[in-house]
């Protein structure tokens, strides 16, 4: 068995989309970082095939695990329709405030988190040797 290390190239190449839910409401809060580094353990050379520039980790057919993710530049939440501005104020708070345990404390519940990689991926081997850059020639 092999360790493989899949990382962003460019900046602003992580995206982080926690899906959280609580009284059949999901919400989404989707986090931009900088840098973002990810391992898995597979016997083959894991296949990245990024679609249309983007390779969602949660969909591929390795089990990633994240290493890293550096710098976190921006983040942006997708409320349900009819949840008040109030509403919506409490939970930014809560997040602001305690992250996990403040969303928690008013009774969501993460229920998944997808990784997506954007641009050009590296992919090296558990001794550092590159075995696929998607970095243009």
């Amino acid at each position: 068995m092999a360790t493989w290390t899949l990382k962003t190239l460019h900046k602003k190449s992580a995206v982080e989309k926690q899906f959280w839910c609580k009284d059949g409401k999901t919400i989404i809060r989707e986090e931009g970082w900088r840098w973002g580094e990810f391992y898995c353990e597979s016997d083959d050379q894991p296949v990245i095939e990024p679609e249309d520039g983007e390779y969602n980790l949660s969909e591929s057919d390795y089990d990633w695990e994240l290493s890293s993710l550096d710098d976190g530049c921006w983040a942006d939440w997708t409320f349900p329709e009819g949840m008040t501005e109030q509403e919506q104020a409490e939970i930014e708070a809560a997040w602001n405030e305690d992250y996990f345990d403040g969303m928690e404390e008013l009774g969501w519940r993460n229920d998944d988190t997808d990784y997506i990689l954007q641009g050009p991926l590296e992919l090296t081997d558990e001794e550092g040797n590159v075995v696929y850059s998607g970095e243009e020639e």
